[in-house]
């Protein structure tokens, strides 16, 4: 017999959501789904597991190795790593039954068997957007434009949504030197890791994929370059320094065309901007790409995606454009309360209906009733259950933040009355009143009281 004791504990890189914090989370969701909805998106759920054939060789070596996997009976099955696969294969699966172009979002977990860290979890949600059948640049730019129209409407005032174009990063890179494909790749990889690792770190991964010394010094000097270009005038003076590099102009004319209607739409030029070392880690992209950062918070990107012309096809469906992008909940809660600007409230509960004697069937039914009445009449009510005084049961709905309370004692139940409590404004020394921040009403009033103090 086992008499090893348990002790309750979290998988690492998970972690519980209490109270308050849910409500945080679900407030943060419900703006994400209001902002999708306005810009005519439907939603979408898929299972967080996925036949792992379904998953395998989709990201990229480094990602490819963070994906959960596991066998029950007869199947390989993997934990969704993204949401971006699994749209793919929603679309492969069902491509006659979708309407195109198709605007879908989605929001839960995914899984990565990642290092935890500030922000960063096994475990955690994304909320997801994306549009497929659209291979023009109007769709990159609904991209960006709903980025900027959501963080604004969760309260963030300084924030910066890069861009880039994975074709002009292939040009830049063969330009540079990479003449493979895992040349291509390797640059791109290190580019996605700079500012988060140090470069001696990706001098010497780029020395294990084959790179000469004068390859990688020649990267970086590209790379010091890059990082230099003055915002304003950046795809021209790209257009300059890589001249006839076909996936150069290519990328660049695309990155023009986005920027144009970008603007168009009416987002001032300082939230966005071309970063032309910003590459996301993901093989699957096929043209631009998006990340949102915020320098302040010092927690990476907040949002990211891109587009994914080849995926649809890669599993089974027909060839269709696709292009996205997503939040990341934990990260993003981060660094609004970092910033101050979360919203945190304890309850969603507005009245707490006290019991003046629990021992007393009169005095528990008479409480019952009222609580069905504020419920009836669309006002979120909690009975008490506990069995203490009356004064101790205020105590416990103060500490939950209900802002008002309501009992009744014989005096008021012989008279048809009831108290009304305000629990926000709690007594001062220089008003000790009892009746300073109660009332006592009719119960034909109680409704009509209530809701004058909860507004």
């Amino acid at each position: 017999m086992n008499t090893k004791k348990i002790v309750a504990r979290n998988y690492r890189g998970t972690r519980d959501w209490l109270g308050g914090e849910v409500y945080l989370r679900q407030q943060v969701i419900s703006t994400l789904c209001e902002v999708f909805e306005e810009f005519g998106f439907e939603p979408l759920e898929t299972p967080e597991i996925e036949l792992q054939e379904v998953l395998a060789g989709k990201y990229g070596e480094e990602a490819d190795a963070l994906t959960y996997s596991f066998r029950k009976g007869y199947d390989w099955i993997g934990l969704r790593y993204d949401h971006t696969v699994p749209l793919a294969r929603v679309v492969a699966q069902y491509e006659k039954e979708l309407i195109y172009p198709y605007r879908r979002y989605v929001v839960g977990p995914v899984f990565r068997a990642d290092e935890p860290q500030a922000g960063r979890y096994r475990r955690f949600i994304q909320c997801d957007f994306d549009i497929v059948g659209v291979a023009e640049p109007i769709a990159d730019a609904e991209v960006v434009v709903l980025t900027y129209t959501a963080l604004k409407r969760l309260g963030f005032k300084k924030f910066e949504i890069q861009i880039c174009d994975r074709r002009l990063l292939n040009g830049i890179a063969k330009a540079t030197g990479a003449d493979t494909k895992e040349l291509t790749l390797a640059f791109l990889r290190s580019w996605d890791k700079l500012g988060r690792v140090d470069r001696k770190q990706i001098d010497q991964e780029l020395k294990e994929k084959g790179a000469s010394p004068e390859l990688i010094s020649r990267f970086f000097e590209i790379t010091d370059q890059l990082l230099r270009l003055e915002k304003e005038n950046i795809l021209d003076e790209l257009s300059r320094f890589f001249p006839n590099q076909p996936q150069v102009d290519q990328g660049i004319d695309v990155l023009e065309k986005l920027l144009e209607y970008v603007a168009s739409s009416g987002v001032p030029f300082q939230f966005y901007r071309v970063n032309p070392c910003l590459a996301r880690g993901l093989d699957y992209y096929t043209g631009p790409i998006f990340e949102t950062v915020i320098k302040e918070a010092g927690i990476g990107s907040i949002t990211g995606g891109g587009r994914f012309d080849d995926l649809i096809e890669t599993l089974g469906g027909p060839s269709l454009p696709a292009t996205g992008s997503s939040f990341g909940l934990e990260r993003i809660i981060s660094v609004m309360k970092k910033l101050k600007i979360a919203k945190t409230k304890k309850t969603n509960t507005q009245v707490f209906v006290a019991v003046f004697d629990p021992e007393s069937t009169e005095s528990m039914k008479k409480a019952i009733r009222f609580t069905s009445c504020l419920r009836e009449n669309g006002i979120k009510t909690e009975l008490s259950m506990e069995k203490g005084s009356i004064g101790r049961q205020l105590r416990i709905a103060d500490r939950r933040g209900i802002p008002v309370a309501i009992f009744a004692g014989p005096k008021e139940m012989k008279k048809g009355k009831v108290i009304v409590k305000d629990l926000t404004t709690p007594l001062t020394e220089e008003k000790k009143d009892i009746w300073a921040n109660q009332w006592e009403v009719s119960e034909e009033d109680l409704v009509k009281k209530v809701k004058e103090l909860l507004d």
